[in-house]
């Protein structure tokens, strides 16, 4: 046992993690700055002119979006991602699946994503996983014990590679 769970939430976490990199990394390349920006490398898919399965995908978005962030329209993230059919399908599965509740409950992956983006100041994600756990009732306080695990480890990695410390911790022996 590690973290508290077992092998399976350990891969869960390694997923919600891997996930959540990777969507702070397309967001930022996307050039979005923030929730509220309305300005992108890409522009969003007006889902009223396209084909009805991308127009099913952001529906079922939307009402996701209602559900847990209290908006009535996908978010520009999905929006802009629409405009390649396969990969908002393929994300979007992704999302939901890694997300989920499993054996890790989804707001601690939640808070798990918010921490990841926010060590890699993926802002638009920072407002985006921020804006769910605010929903689903986190308090300054618990967004702050986010941000201090972040900044603690953040601190320690700096410190290890500028010293390059070379680890002496192993895995167990199975």
């Amino acid at each position: 046992m590690r973290l508290g769970v077992d092998e399976a939430g350990v891969t869960e976490l390694m997923g919600v993690t891997e996930h959540a990199r990777a969507m702070a990394t397309t967001a930022a390349a996307l050039l979005l700055e923030s929730l509220a920006s309305g300005t992108s490398l890409v522009a969003p898919l007006d889902p009223a002119a396209e084909a009805s399965e991308v127009c099913e995908r952001l529906a079922e978005i939307a009402a996701w979006t209602e559900a847990n962030l209290g908006g009535r329209e996908a978010p520009r993230l999905w929006r802009i991602l629409a405009r390649n059919p396969h990969y908002l399908e393929a994300t979007w599965r992704k999302e939901m699946a890694v997300m989920a509740d499993g054996v890790l409950a989804a707001r601690d992956k939640r808070r798990t994503a918010l921490g990841v983006a926010m060590a890699v100041r993926g802002r638009y994600m920072i407002e985006y996983h921020a804006a769910i756990l605010r929903r689903a009732g986190d308090t300054d306080s618990d967004l702050l014990e986010v941000l201090g695990v972040v900044d603690h480890y953040t601190t320690l990695n700096t410190l290890s590679e500028g010293m390059q410390i070379e680890s002496d911790i192993r895995p167990p022996a199975w």
